[in-house]
């Protein structure tokens, strides 16, 4: 009887083996070729652009149209520029590409990198890395719009909460 579940646990181990081999975790080399197949590092430098080109407008919205001196201007324009190249020193590719490999390595099996990386060399694949970053501008585009509509419909409750709030506040306690 012993021999016999011996080999029972031994074809039971030979048996799972494919599942566990199918569940391995996914190799450097095949993160790095799916993260350049779809142009993480192109994609990374666009929005480094992005967040530049964002940035004097984002401040000037801040500031919402109040009059300042030249010498606050100067200021401003100093922190822009120290802000940029903060980011662009701290950001760069030599420094996330590890985050990246670690991330990949615990959210995807190899098995899954290999589907990725057979669905992104594919002509459908290739047309998503093409297409996204449009997708994406066109989305932030809608959305923003969209808030533009719902903001309003935002500080209206709010407002008539902090009303309520501050009524149930005045009330006497008894």
């Amino acid at each position: 009887m012993k021999k016999f579940s011996v080999a029972l646990l031994f074809l039971f181990h030979l048996a799972a083996f494919p599942a566990l081999a199918a569940d391995a975790p996914a190799s450097d080399a095949s993160i790095k070729r799916l993260i350049e197949i779809i142009n993480s590092k192109k994609m990374l430098d666009g929005v480094m652009s992005q967040m530049d080109a964002m940035m004097k407008p984002s401040m000037q919205q801040a500031l919402a149209g109040q009059k300042m001196t030249a010498e606050q201007e100067t200021v401003l324009l100093e922190m822009q520029k120290e802000l940029t190249t903060l980011l662009k020193n701290e950001m760069t590719w030599e420094t996330l590409e590890p985050m990246f490999l670690e991330i990949y390595k615990k959210s995807f099996t190899q098995k899954e990198i290999d589907g990725m990386l057979s669905f992104y060399q594919s002509p459908a694949g290739q047309a998503v890395i093409k297409k996204m970053p449009l997708v994406m501008q066109m989305t932030m585009q809608m959305m923003e719009n969209r808030m533009a509509v719902l903001i309003p419909k935002l500080e209206k409750i709010s407002a008539e909460s902090v009303e309520k709030l501050k009524k149930v506040s005045e009330q006497p306690k008894g």
